[in-house]
């Protein structure tokens, strides 16, 4: 009797157990899983947040670094903008300054009308309303542009005389560069005592459609009887446009050959001169040599431009002359 009773009893004690088990310990489990739960949430947040907080460290750090460059770079390239409009300005007045500024050395000529001799005949054409044109070509030997010349006129005496021109640049094609406003510029040659004076001022100080243009220098001048070797004086211009600036200096002016030229207009027995110029346009230098054949009675029938390490830049060749 006394075992039966110990048997239930242990019975009882395991059921209540296992109920007690049952009602508290499933709690007990599900309150660790969702605090363990909350534990991992928790630091997952901490490790988002420290993420979050390093990139946008970063990202500023980067921001800074980045604009920190840039206006290095900015203040590098302003800096840089100026040395280079200080250079040439300095360009611009060194260039000014070695173009003597100083009236063209053009002897007075009368408006009387004028017929030349045949002894005074020179590097130009002497035949009121004779028209020239010109053809330009670059290094390929492509065509630019052209220009026509037409004597407009011919005023002086036997003392000296002037051979006035008109010019006018036209495109590849041969018509108007611009139909609305034709490129046209005036220039005289003034003859005396055999040597011919180029009229520097007046062919760039009367370009039609360009207003307010002044323009100074030393005048070119060319002797009617040249021979190899000889030496001719330099020559220089200064143009001003408002705020734009070009001085130009012909230095090393030098009859090279006589020799035979072939252009488009025919065969012609040329001098051949050398000249060195040294242009200077808006503080930007540019050297180069120029090589002309002068026909007389005819004029330049040939030009050719080469920069300073000689490689041909351009040519001008007479096309056609009535």
């Amino acid at each position: 009797m006394k075992t039966t009773k110990l048997l239930i009893l242990i019975i009882a004690l395991v059921a209540i157990c296992n109920n007690v088990n049952a009602q508290f310990g499933g709690r007990v489990g599900e309150a660790a899983k969702r605090g363990a739960e909350r534990a991992v949430e928790k630091k997952a947040e901490q490790k988002t947040e420290e993420a979050v907080s390093n990139a946008i460290d970063k990202g500023l750090e980067s921001a800074e670094e980045e604009r920190r460059k840039g206006e290095e770079e900015a203040e590098k390239a302003l800096n840089q903008a100026a040395e280079a409009i200080e250079e040439t300005q300095k360009n611009q007045e060194e260039a000014d300054a070695l173009v003597a500024d100083i009236p063209n050395e053009i002897p007075q000529v009368s408006n009387t009308p004028y017929t030349p001799s045949e002894s005074e005949i020179t590097f130009f054409p002497m035949k009121q309303g004779a028209v020239q044109e010109f053809v330009t070509k670059n290094a390929k030997g492509k065509i630019t542009d052209q220009t026509r010349n037409t004597i407009t006129s011919i005023t002086g005496d036997k003392n000296a005389f002037a051979v006035a021109y008109q010019s006018e640049i036209l495109d590849e094609k041969g018509n108007p560069a611009n139909k609305d406003n034709p490129m046209i510029f005036n220039f005289r040659v003034v003859v005396k005592d055999g040597i011919m004076y180029l009229d520097m001022n007046g062919m760039f100080g009367a370009i039609e459609g360009i207003d307010g243009m002044q323009a100074s220098g030393t005048t070119m001048k060319i002797p009617n009887n040249l021979s190899v070797g000889q030496k001719l004086d330099d020559a220089s211009v200064k143009v001003k446009i408002g705020f734009i600036n070009c001085s130009s200096i012909i230095t090393d002016v030098q009859c090279v050959a006589i020799e035979d030229v072939t252009v488009e207009a025919g065969t012609f027995h040329a001098y051949k001169i050398s000249q060195k110029a040294n242009t200077t346009a808006m503080g930007i230098k540019n050297e180069g040599t120029t090589l002309q054949w002068y026909v007389k009675g005819v004029g330049v029938v040939k030009t050719e431009n080469y920069d300073k390490k000689g490689n041909l830049v351009s040519t001008q060749e007479l096309k056609s002359m009535r």
